[in-house]
């Protein structure tokens, strides 16, 4: 940046200076010119007097002596001598500015450019006594004469102007940047640098307090994270440890021959029965694992909700009867845009939860609903209850209220983090309404219509 500065000011001086440069070589210019004019009125006057004294005889020593072209012309404007031709072969000279000037004012001058020379004149012309007009004409100062003659003094200029504009601009791109050089991103005082500079200062504190408080927050995330992996680990290895061993014992006693006879579909079954958990609690850790990197989803579509619920309640209504618990559903036909399998997981887990904590003769009602425009979806039972304690870890994977009862009813303790994730990827509220010893109500609360086919 300093290098940017430098080259910055060195060349806003450079410019500058060549600006002035050609200004004073313009002014210098008009200058000469009409300094030149002035001499030429003076020789032209001097030559005047010489004429009145000696007589025209002298007419070709002062066109000598001049080094400039010498014109005699009669009032009525004949050229009666010219000391660069032949007079008589010359046009009449009345309407010429400098002779008409000098016969009405006694003196007179002009600059143009003349067809017998081929260049631009300067003419300075006086009248005499007898009427006549003596002009003298040369050629001004030219452009690159000028140039010339002034090249030296500019060639000096010019390189004392470079080192002059070099060191002003390290000067200026030192001073400017020293403040921002000194500045520490860690934070600073805003009093400590110049005005100019306190608003960057103020933006950079800012920012560094909100770079601090978001890395405290992926600290507390990533501490929070991998708290839950190793809860999650270890609840996974307690998980499979427990049938594994199961249907180790028991594969191992009917290898060794140790079962009697009437026992073997007994064990069998038990080895059926903790094979058919494990597979279960396996396909719950796929499902929440697509659901947390939300990879390989399947697509959303319109899905009749109503229609979904009916079915879940259909494949649950052994299950149920075995409880002695009622299955209702209550509302009317409804749609909800989103992927068809997530949706049959979320809500077949709600209910198939709703029927395990539930007591012998209680019920469960799915109902469907429009609240504010958007469909709400509630679960509810008589069961046991969740303790206010324990409502807002619920959806903690592997988390058990009642780990004693939990037992007894099965389960991977994965139904409500399923709930939860499948919720997150539809974009749907989650609600919990319980008290202990009464009952539970879950509610899934789906967008708007308007909003479903964006998520």
């Amino acid at each position: 940046m300093k290098r940017k500065v430098f080259k910055c000011v060195f060349r806003t001086a450079m410019v500058f200076f060549l600006l002035c440069c050609l200004l004073f070589v313009l002014a210098f210019y008009r200058y000469s010119v009409k300094a030149y004019a002035a001499q030429l009125r003076e020789e032209a006057l001097c030559a005047a007097a010489a004429l009145e004294a000696a007589g025209d005889s002298v007419l070709p020593d002062i066109g000598g002596m001049l080094t400039a072209r010498v014109t005699w012309i009669a009032a009525d404007g004949q050229v009666l001598y010219d000391s660069s031709g032949e007079a008589d072969r010359m046009e009449n000279h009345a309407d010429r500015e400098e002779v008409q000037e000098a016969l009405l004012n006694g003196t007179g001058e002009g600059r143009r450019f003349s067809a017998s020379t081929g260049e631009t004149m300067v003419y300075a012309a006086v009248r005499l006594t007898d009427g006549t007009v003596l002009r003298v004409a040369a050629p001004p100062y030219g452009g690159a004469a000028l140039l010339f003659n002034l090249f030296t003094p500019l060639l000096v200029a010019l390189l004392l102007a470079g080192v002059l504009a070099g060191l002003l601009a390290m000067q200026v791109s030192r001073s400017v940047l020293r403040p921002i050089e000194e500045l520490e991103l860690s934070g600073t005082d805003e009093r400590d640098v110049y005005p100019e500079l306190r608003p960057l200062v103020r933006r950079i504190n800012t920012q560094n307090r909100q770079i601090y408080r978001q890395m405290e927050g992926l600290k507390a995330e990533h501490e929070r994270q991998d708290t839950l992996r190793r809860e999650f680990t270890a609840n996974v290895s307690h998980e499979l440890k427990t049938p594994l061993t199961t249907i180790s014992g028991s594969a191992e006693l009917l290898r060794d021959g140790l079962v009697r006879p009437e026992d073997v579909p007994v064990f069998g079954g038990r080895i059926y029965d903790e094979s058919q958990r494990l597979m279960t609690l396996v396909g719950d850790i796929i499902k929440l694992s697509r659901l947390e990197s939300r990879l390989e989803m399947p697509d959303k579509h319109m899905v009749d909700l109503y229609e979904l619920c009916d079915m879940i309640l259909s494949h649950l209504e052994p299950v149920a009867k075995k409880q002695a618990v009622s299955l209702s559903l209550m509302g009317q036909p409804m749609s909800v845009f989103g992927a068809e399998s997530t949706l049959y997981e979320m809500v077949y887990n709600l209910c198939d939860n709703a029927i395990k904590y539930n007591r012998p003769g209680g019920s469960v009602t799915v109902t469907l609903e429009q609240k504010d425009g958007r469909v709400c979806l509630t679960v509810a039972d008589t069961g046991i209850g969740i303790p206010p304690e324990d409502v807002e870890r619920i959806f903690e994977r592997f988390y058990r209220v009642d780990k004693s009862h939990s037992r007894d009813v099965g389960g991977t303790g994965l139904g409500l983090s399923i709930v939860k994730h499948g919720a997150s990827y539809h974009g749907v509220e989650v609600s919990v309404d319980s008290t202990v010893g009464e009952g539970t109500a879950m509610h899934l609360l789906f967008p708007p219509a308007v909003q479903r086919q964006e998520i």
